[in-house]
């Protein structure tokens, strides 16, 4: 395990729910020589987060694209992700994926066993909308963008600073999307809130994006939820479900590079909750630095 006190080139900090994960180096961006990865718990969470590496590699490191390793946390707890360069020339822009193996229910007491299953648990998936709808993405050096649900506009195979967004169509019978933008102006600001076939943000005036919301409305909606996933330069994949959605850079500065969006349907969800302001977030696919689960 890395020390409290090793410093890196780049850190940052994910939240994992209590059971088992896999972290997966995916890649880098260019050819050059990837960085060095090492993962350990955060804020006092040792006892209760096992980190098993490969035989062949020292606990907690990640050494190039295509090494893996396991999490095991039995509570809710934080995992620490930082990288150094592996020589002068070597870049930072790494990229990881977060994959949840088994994941329980943070109420229940785990049972005192030194046996660790391994076991694949998966639940339903929900049940997707039939109504197929799209996403306009005004792309930096790019321009825009049409992707369909549950696909990637920019995001960790292809960040890109995102100036502008547009829904086209609806994502279901009896459900409607509406959305805001936080343009990078000075003093950043949020948009009106835009229906499908409003463009919200800027084009042409590299005015990043650096914040979005989402919310869901129409007679269905009770029965609906977003699915969505954001990726900011310098931060995680962060994925977030509900009635209604937000996404901030954490830095204040830092582009929208990927956005993804989905509706599900779920009985379960006629409360209406909201992931505004406090809600946690879904640890999901994971971009960790600039160059995750249900909660």
């Amino acid at each position: 395990m890395v020390a409290a006190a090793e410093k890196f080139d780049r850190n940052s900090t994910l939240s994992v729910s209590r059971g088992l994960y896999v972290l997966r180096y995916v890649g880098v961006q260019g050819e050059a020589n990837p960085p060095i990865a090492h993962v350990r718990a955060a804020n006092g969470a040792n006892a209760a987060v096992d980190i098993m590496s490969p035989p062949w590699l020292p606990s907690g490191q990640l050494a190039r694209p295509g090494d893996c390793l396991v999490i095991r946390a039995d509570r809710a707890a934080e995992i620490m992700v930082g990288i150094r360069r592996d020589t002068p020339a070597g870049t930072l822009d790494a990229s990881f994926r977060l994959e949840p193996l088994a994941v329980g229910d943070e109420t229940e007491i785990p049972a005192p066993s030194p046996v660790r299953s391994v076991a694949r648990v998966e639940a339903p998936a929900p049940q997707r909308s039939s109504t197929p709808f799209s996403l306009l993405a005004h792309i930096s050096m790019l321009g825009d963008v049409v992707v369909s649900e549950d696909e990637w506009a920019g995001g960790p195979d292809a960040p890109s600073p995102i100036e502008g967004l547009e829904l086209r169509g609806e994502p279901g019978e009896g459900l409607s999307l509406e959305m805001q933008v936080l343009v990078s102006s000075r003093p950043p600001r949020w948009s009106n809130w835009v229906s499908a076939g409003e463009y919200a943000g800027t084009r042409g005036r590299y005015l990043q994006l650096i914040g979005v919301r989402l919310r869901l409305g129409g007679p269905k909606a009770d029965r609906s939820e977003i699915t969505a996933d954001a990726l900011f330069l310098g931060s995680l994949v962060t994925s977030k479900r509900g009635r209604e959605v937000e996404f901030l850079s954490k830095s204040g500065i830092d582009p929208l590079v990927g956005l993804r969006l989905g509706v599900a349907a779920s009985e379960s969800l006629g409360n209406g909750r909201s992931s505004f302001g406090s809600g946690r977030e879904r640890e999901g696919r994971v971009r960790v630095f600039r160059a995750s689960v249900n909660a």
